[in-house]
């Protein structure tokens, strides 16, 4: 099924238009390496890329060459494109002019003008900030039958108000999906400790360079209106840093 873009109403609270902000969101995606779906033809059309890289000083955003040599010729041909991508569940979308033929490491690609705005639709229950390796708090679990739990220390690799993505060294694990793990304490730093209790929704493994490591993705059980308060400070926080790598 074609992705379809965002109704046009409405989109005010979601449109970026600061470019600084704008090219962070772009090198995300680079990051993420997701697919990128571009809409063209008045919508008849659809490209499936993934963005390369961001020239700011050549005011380009430079993506991959298509599949198909009759798609792109119809592509270099349109007047309007409508990139789309929904990383970790955040629609990012952002309309651009026509593409032209680019020569990036080599081999052919598209290139078309940096877009002057940007919007970002995000499902708050779904979205889950990836935190880089210096800013992933510690979470302390306790597992193990009553009477004989022992403590298990994993790592936050992602984190939303909806949820958590935890990662361990112990790739193998007495979990089951959909079992509670009470008590919980994820260590934000500063103040803010969050206590909560978390259901298991995902378990399966990373590769970590030569190694294996657990993954175990978890929705908060409950979270209290002042642990949301103090999870979004987090959020907002680390988003902030990562902007200002970027100048």
């Amino acid at each position: 099924m074609s992705p379809t873009a965002a109704p046009q109403e409405n989109l005010d609270d979601y449109t970026i238009t600061f470019q600084r902000e704008i090219v962070f969101y772009l090198h995300q995606l680079i990051s993420d390496g997701d697919r990128i779906s571009v809409m063209f033809n008045e919508g008849r059309d659809t490209l499936l890329t993934v963005l390369l890289d961001v020239d700011e000083a050549g005011n380009r955003l430079i993506f991959d060459w298509g599949g198909s040599e009759d798609g792109n010729r119809r592509f270099l041909r349109s007047e309007r494109n409508i990139f789309v991508a929904s990383p970790h569940g955040i629609r990012n979308q952002f309309v651009t002019g026509p593409a032209r033929e680019v020569s990036y490491r080599k081999r052919r690609a598209f290139a078309v003008a940096l877009p002057d705005k940007y919007i970002r639709l995000q499902r708050r229950e779904f979205f889950r900030l990836v935190l880089p390796m210096m800013r992933r708090p510690p979470c302390r679990v306790l597992l193990g039958p009553p009477g004989e739990e022992q403590e298990h220390l994993f790592s936050v690799i992602d984190i939303g108000v909806g949820g958590v993505g935890l990662e361990s060294s112990v790739t193998s694990l007495p979990l089951e999906i959909g079992q509670i793990l009470p008590g919980a304490i994820i260590d934000l730093k500063g103040p803010s400790v969050l206590r909560l209790d978390l259901e298991v929704r995902y378990l399966g493994q990373l590769t970590r360079g030569i190694h294996q490591v657990g993954h175990i993705g978890c929705r908060f059980a409950r979270l209290s209106p002042a642990q949301e308060h103090e999870l979004q400070k987090f959020i907002t926080q680390v988003q902030r840093e990562e902007r200002a790598k970027l100048g």
